[in-house]
């Protein structure tokens, strides 16, 4: 048995919880030890139940071709120890022993730093799903990977959101890795398998029992920098998420909703506990490393831009287009800084408007393009 075939037959034992599982590998010393352990003495030392299913689970030809079947699916699986398991998720409680993926691996390697969650309600709002929308949306453009959970409601709009953006984003599955929750994002997931990538710590078929929801918010926080919560009731699935955030370390962060509102009672009691009160995309942002990076290299290029337009203009022509911001200004305001009469302004503006390096916004009001 090689090692990865080893670690995709713990996946293959039924009716044994994760921890207990790792309880009888602990005693056993390892997976392979396990694996290779006599029936009597598995039966000696563990409970009944679970020795029969880990001595029945034993068939390797079963588990060649359950990988068999994942790699016709373009089903991989990585585990503690594999390149590819993201680092983060070593460190939480129930770290997950084995996680099936479908669609593009490598998006993993860039959550530790790089990626934010966001939860919220399944009956969402109008506005909870144009505040999912805009800070999806708004983050995945600047480069930060998009996680969620692919359920109604805020969930779906995040994801959306940053596809639409060209963004990265992970969906961690509460059921088998090769099945649909709901039903009614088929086509959502089906995209995520080529645009994103879709996680699970549930293989083949398994069903969307509910117990399993509350135990895969767990990976959504764990693969995160921070979890966004938009709107959540007084008793929510994503409170769960966020309470498992602060275990991990992570950033809870929260959009405010109205206080009389049913889908906003979760939200402000996070926010009266100490969460991160947001109300811009850029509030989450400025603390992520990939936007400074990006920040960074936007105000170098538009420094060089700028150095680049001065060489061709007259002297007047720069001071005026120094005034110039990259948010409106009125003309006052550019006359006030430069001291120079209204008249003299309004030719130079019109002579930069000319070359099109800035434009009129509304009456009197500037910008650069």
């Amino acid at each position: 048995m090689t090692e990865d075939l080893l670690h995709l037959w713990t996946g293959t034992i039924e009716g044994i919880s994760l921890r207990v599982l790792n309880r009888i590998i602990d005693y056993f010393g390892s997976i392979s030890a396990l694996w290779e352990a006599d029936a009597d003495r598995i039966l000696e030392n563990i409970k009944e139940k679970y020795a029969q299913m880990i001595i029945k689970s034993r068939d390797i030809d079963k588990i060649k071709e359950y990988s068999y079947k994942l790699q016709e699916r373009n089903i991989s699986y990585i585990y503690p120890g594999h390149i590819d398991y993201p680092k983060q998720l070593m460190n939480i409680p129930d770290a997950p022993g084995l996680l099936y993926l479908k669609g593009d691996r490598t998006l993993l390697k860039e959550t530790e730093e790089n990626a934010i969650a966001i939860v919220g309600a399944r009956k969402a709002s109008a506005y909870g799903r144009e505040m999912a929308y805009r800070f999806s949306y708004e983050m995945a453009k600047a480069g930060i990977t998009i996680v969620s959970g692919l359920a109604y409601g805020i969930d779906e709009t995040a994801h959306k959101a940053a596809l639409d953006a060209s963004g990265k984003t992970i969906g961690v599955l509460g059921c088998g890795i090769n099945r649909c929750y709901p039903k009614e994002n088929s086509s959502l997931y089906e995209k995520m398998c080529g645009c994103g990538l879709l996680v699970s710590e549930y293989g083949l078929d398994i069903p969307p029992n509910s117990y399993q929801f509350p135990i895969r918010n767990r990976i959504i926080s764990g693969i995160s920098k921070g979890v966004l919560v938009v709107e959540a009731r007084e008793k929510s699935g994503s409170l769960i998420t966020a309470d498992q955030a602060l275990e991990q370390g992570r950033d809870v962060y929260v959009v405010p909703g109205r206080i009389n509102d049913v889908n906003s009672v979760g939200c402000n009691n996070l926010i009266k506990q100490g969460a991160a009160c947001v109300t811009s995309p850029y509030d989450i942002m400025f603390q992520i490393p990939v936007c400074n990076k990006m920040k960074e290299e936007k105000n170098l290029s538009l420094l060089n831009k700028e150095n680049d337009v001065k060489k061709n203009l007259a002297y007047d022509e720069k001071m005026v287009y120094s005034c110039v911001r990259l948010e409106q200004r009125h003309i006052d305001d550019i006359c006030a800084e430069l001291g120079m009469p209204v008249s003299k302004v309004v030719e130079l503006l019109f002579l930069l408007e000319q070359k099109k390096l800035i434009k009129q916004t509304v009456r009197n009001y500037y910008i650069r393009y």
